[in-house]
């Protein structure tokens, strides 16, 4: 079998986004900040805005906001921080890194759903089959344990974070806006998000001090870096891969977060994870060795 540079290069960055997002999940277990999401996500998103902005002005790559890129990343950043990441927050300490990292994984699923609802690509019999098994591991996983009903029940609420992360994706490469690169993106869709989410964390009584208790906490500083860099190297290949590759490489997040999860919580790796493993793996041999990118139809 014959593959480009490209195909190696892609391959490698998908092993680091997904060791990326496997490793935030876990780090997002360790902050432990399920009593007030909403003011870290104040703190993260400040900082990754300024880190971004330093960068993008250091570029001279500093752009101007118009109405329709605001409605963008205003769309993007909803569907890609506010839902996912609060929700993230509050379940992270119910359920095991590892099941959570499963769960999010399940992301190329509600992509092709969505993909096929909205007719952006063509129906195979090979995409049904691949979403099929993908669907069948995680269902091993979640009935794994009937005894246990809070972990099934946090695990079931947990399924919004891969819808709202497929959406994103989804509408992202649709509608980016023409001329505007990798770091642009994320620096307006951090901003619009931190926004939204000082105004939401202001209704519910926040104030200073809950923001800045963060900034004293060496784990809050290692998920920032991790989460600047996961974010602008999921951008990247968004912008040169496309929503439905990337997100397929959700799968892999997950053994690589069963292994995080034994390393920072001493979590076991029972059968029913090797078998949801085994089946969601061979949902992406599957659906990875196909091509898909949706037609772009800049916002403006």
């Amino acid at each position: 079998m014959n593959f480009s540079l490209n195909n190696y290069k892609n391959i490698i960055l998908l092993f680091l986004l997904s060791s990326l997002w496997a490793l935030h999940f876990s780090l997002v277990k360790i902050v432990d900040a399920d009593n007030n999401p909403l003011s870290i996500l104040v703190s993260l998103l400040a900082i990754l805005s300024l880190l971004f902005f330093f960068f993008l002005l250091f570029k001279k790559q500093i752009f101007k906001i118009t109405l329709k890129k605001s409605i963008f990343f205003s769309v993007a950043g909803l569907f890609a921080y506010i839902v996912p990441l609060s929700i993230e927050f509050i379940v992270a300490p119910k359920i095991e890194a590892g099941i959570l990292t499963l769960i999010i994984s399940i992301v190329p699923v509600f992509t092709l759903l969505i993909v096929w609802t909205f007719r952006l690509l063509d129906v195979t019999t090979k995409l049904v089959i691949g979403t099929l098994f993908g669907l069948f591991g995680l269902s091993i996983l979640l009935i794994g344990d009937l005894n246990n009903i809070s972990l099934n029940i946090w695990s079931i609420y947990a399924l919004i974070i891969p819808l709202s992360y497929a959406f994103d994706a989804i509408f992202m490469e649709k509608f980016w806006p023409k001329n505007l690169n990798t770091t642009q993106v994320a620096f307006g869709e951090c901003v619009a998000s931190l926004l939204f989410v000082i105004l939401l964390s202001t209704f519910f009584g926040n104030n200073f001090e809950d923001y800045s208790q963060w900034l004293f906490f060496p784990s809050f500083w290692f998920l920032t870096i991790v989460t600047f860099i996961e974010v602008w190297l999921f951008f990247y290949m968004l912008n040169k891969i496309g929503a439905v590759f990337v997100n397929l490489s959700s799968y892999l997040v997950m053994p690589i977060g069963f292994v995080w999860g034994y390393l920072f919580f001493d979590e076991t790796f029972t059968f029913i994870k090797f078998l949801s493993t085994l089946l969601i793996c061979i949902s992406i041999f599957m659906l990875g060795k196909q091509k898909y990118k949706i037609k772009n139809i800049p916002i403006e």
